[in-house]
């Protein structure tokens, strides 16, 4: 640790502290905070992707046994839309908790029903009749920019947005003079976040404080109490926000949604609370989707394998609505098209086009997957074009270490050792032993072969001042309250929230390290607005170790100021010359003269008379950190497929991660982490797609169709760390949380291609099936 004192807690891989009362079904989610008098909401969903809503007819809904009230937009007429945080120069796209003219997506909320149990109301919803005048759909990125498309929004000259134009250098006039240039287009399917549970709400009127008190599944607490008084009008510290155990979030929990506001503005209307548990079909129509875009690329390069240019135009399919954030993964995908490399002319387009699908918005990664999918895929091409060793032509562009910090189309990474990074991830995954095998395996007429990709990764969400002017309303700082307790524990108030990533361990392990206490001894709280600081965005954009350790590690460094001039007074020593280890405060050189950190707390709180000449009572410390900048980690995909001929399959023999994430707090858990993006990584590049048919029905409703990977289809994975410190985060971190997820698509996709040999199909879009691969083997075999 750079604080000086030898780390004894940071890096150790510790036990989940989260574990426990999960595998012994202690922790209560959203469905567990049931009461027998709670009663339950369901919504009434359109059925159909764009339409006039010309009656809704809810009398016999309203009379079913254990119905307690329907309603519709009508009885809410002052409705405000929903809120967002960016203010991107984007066209507004107004929505609300209930449509009350027009529905412009399959599931859109258009009535709400309360009653007794989930039968009841399920039963009601089912009872609620609408007529709807039907409107011309248009579910294609591209088609909806044609001159004769459909207008999803009337008032709109076309189905655009917003439009974001970056460039550097002169893009054009290196495409001119290149030796090489490749172009093509690239499409990436969509997805969802799908979480093992659903989201949720739990609402409850307080009339005797007059206040809100607000369950909900969520990645980030303030921004949903400060949304929940935006829409309901009342005051924020009227609020209560609480998040129980949540089952995964993924980006899809970041958002603030329509549900959440219904639940809040239901709430003050009856004595009892009210439950609303999101299904699982449910979830695909009314959670956001993410990921799909088209990008039409250009790469342009030199026989020596340098890459001189890129230019993107990138089409986002954004679906009916801008959803609180979703601009922000287009948006960071389109300024993402240079990567690891040094290329010095690029220029990206975005346009961000309507359509009539559920909204797009925020999936792990984060408009990062595209983007590296793409350049990397254009990357192999260059290298198949010219012959080149696929490693050799990333290796030649690579950002050097001494080029630190650069500065490409759009952000300034902060440090890199990148060659280091893939040679040693080759030696990892026994890239020469691979080559032999595929080798050897082709000669026995099997189709054995070996992909890789390079990422870099967007972490440390930040600095506040830089993403106001970017038009978010959002803070990148985080806030630390730590508190000693009268008998020497420790207890961390955070913003930030846990979602099953157990970030709460490596701000334990900075938090005892740097106070000089035991991690057992030490509490997290989290997800409760009333007793946690504020945080100005919540847990999202890999910023919890990097940002909320800074903050911990800050607010520990000024408690144990104050705790070692409490001892030295009690130990009549001066602070520079004490030891504090697990709890006990010694005289260098004089073990037996020590006091105990429960002797500081008594004083502290109890004991005022042993306290230093004018310092007050109490050990708490609130200290803000926002950080200068963002830090970037990075790392190596190196992966073995062998692909089925006869049928398409793909199976994956080997995979192996080479990252360098700065500073390790606990290596378990970013080896879960790693795990954990790397099998949603190969989830996009095989198995999940959500599909529409042309009328905007959604084809994809659930696990049945929506094919995530098991352990069956995923490998053991090796993992290899490096550590490069941030120099813009005080103790190091980078953020790690979605590293794992950013750069498997290229790698398998480029694996199989190697697979199938020279000759063989290129593949341009993601997720690749069999059946396309056993299709292009047909089309090579019969074209010759």
């Amino acid at each position: 640790m750079s604080s000086g004192r030898a780390a004894r807690w940071v890096g150790r891989p510790l036990p989940r502290r989260e574990d426990p009362a999960l595998l012994v079904g202690a922790a209560r989610f959203m469905a567990d905070l049931a009461t027998p008098d709670t009663l339950r909401v369901g919504f009434v969903r359109s059925p159909v992707a764009h339409a006039d809503i010309v009656a809704i007819d809810i009398s016999a809904a309203t009379v079913m046994p254990g119905v307690a009230a329907v309603f519709t937009a009508a009885d809410f007429p002052n409705l405000r839309p929903q809120p967002s945080t960016h203010r991107l120069g984007t066209r507004p796209t107004p929505y609300f908790a209930l449509a009350a003219d027009r529905v412009r997506h399959v599931g859109e909320a258009v009535a709400v029903v309360v009653g007794h149990s989930e039968t009841a109301v399920a039963d009601a919803v089912e009872m609620v009749v609408v007529d709807y005048d039907e409107r011309p759909v248009v579910t294609d990125v591209v088609a909806a920019l044609d001159d004769d498309a459909p207008l999803v929004h009337d008032d709109w000259p076309d189905n655009v947005a917003g439009t974001f134009d970056i460039e550097m250098g002169d893009i054009d006039a290196a495409i001119g003079s290149a030796e090489l240039v490749i172009s093509e287009r690239i499409s990436i399917g969509r997805q969802t976040g799908a979480s093992m549970e659903p989201r949720g709400v739990l609402a409850e009127w307080d009339r005797a404080d007059e206040r809100l008190v607000f369950w909900t599944s969520t990645q980030s607490p303030n921004i949903v109490r400060d949304f929940v008084s935006d829409v309901t009008g009342i005051p924020e510290h009227k609020v209560q926000v609480r998040v129980p155990a949540v089952g995964g979030g993924f980006g899809t929990k970041f958002h603030y949604y329509c549900e959440e506001s219904m639940m809040a503005l239901l709430a003050p209307m009856f004595d009892r609370p009210l439950l609303w548990l999101e299904g699982r079909s449910e979830s695909f129509v009314a959670s956001v989707h993410a990921r799909e875009q088209t990008v039409d690329v250009t790469i342009a390069a030199n026989r020596d394998g340098t890459i001189v240019g890129m230019s993107a135009e990138v089409l986002a399919d954004m679906g009916a609505y801008l959803h609180m954030v979703s601009y922000g993964p287009a948006w960071l995908t389109s300024v993402m098209m240079t990567n690891a490399y040094t290329i010095p002319n690029a220029r990206a387009r975005l346009k961000a086009v309507i359509t009539n699908k559920v909204p797009s918005g925020s999936y792990r990664g984060w408009g990062q997957p595209q983007a590296n999918f793409v350049v990397e895929r254009m990357v192999d091409l260059v290298a198949a074009e010219l012959g080149m060793d696929r490693a050799e032509i990333r290796r030649r562009n690579f950002v050097p270490p001494d080029r630190f910090p650069y500065t490409s189309l759009f952000h300034t990474f902060d440090s890199g050792r990148y060659a280091e990074c893939l040679d040693r991830g080759l030696e990892l995954a026994g890239h020469d032993e691979w080559v032999a095998y595929r080798a050897q395996a082709r000669a026995e007429g099997r189709h054995v072969g070996i992909g890789l990709s390079f990422y870099v990764e967007n972490t440390a969400l930040g600095p506040s001042c830089k993403m106001n002017q970017g038009g978010l309303e959002q803070g990148g700082y985080d806030i630390s309250n730590i508190r000693m307790e009268p008998g020497g524990e420790v207890t961390i108030f955070t913003g930030l929230c846990e979602m099953g990533q157990g970030f709460t361990n490596g701000l334990v392990q900075l938090c005892a390290d740097t106070v000089g206490v035991h991690p057992d001894r030490i509490r997290v709280v989290t997800g409760d607005t009333d007793a946690c600081p504020y945080t100005g965005h919540g847990t999202g954009a890999s910023r919890s170790a990097a940002i909320g350790g800074a903050a911990v590690r800050k607010a520990s460094m000024a408690l144990r100021e104050k705790i070692e001039a409490i001892a030295a007074h009690m130990l009549e020593a001066a602070p520079e010359d004490l030891v504090i280890e697990d709890g006990t405060i010694s005289v260098t050189g004089s073990p037996d003269r020590a006091v105990t950190m429960r002797d500081v707390g008594r004083a502290a709180y109890l004991r005022a008379i042993d306290l230093p000449p004018g310092m007050a009572p109490g050990l708490e410390v609130i200290e803000v950190y926002d950080p200068p900048d963002q830090a970037w980690p990075y790392g190596l995909n190196h992966v073995v497929v062998e692909v089925d001929a006869d049928t398409g399959a793909t199976t994956i023999l080997d995979y192996t991660v080479m990252h360098d994430c700065g500073t390790i707090l606990n290596p378990m858990i970013v080896d879960g982490q790693i795990h954990g993006g790397v099998a949603q990584g190969i989830a996009a590049a095989l198995h999940e797609e959500i599909v529409y048919d042309t009328d905007g029905q959604i084809l994809t409703t659930g696990f049945m169709d929506y094919r995530i990977p098991s352990a069956v289809e995923l490998p053991n994975f090796r993992l290899g760390h490096m550590t490069t410190p941030s120099p813009v985060i005080p103790g190091g971190m980078k953020g790690t949380g979605e590293a794992g997820v950013i750069g498997p698509p290229a790698a398998v996709i480029g694996a199989i291609e190697d697979a199938l040999g020279p000759g063989g199909p290129t593949f341009t879009s993601i997720p690749v099936s069999p059946r396309m691969i056993f299709e292009a083997l047909q089309k090579r075999d019969v074209d010759g």
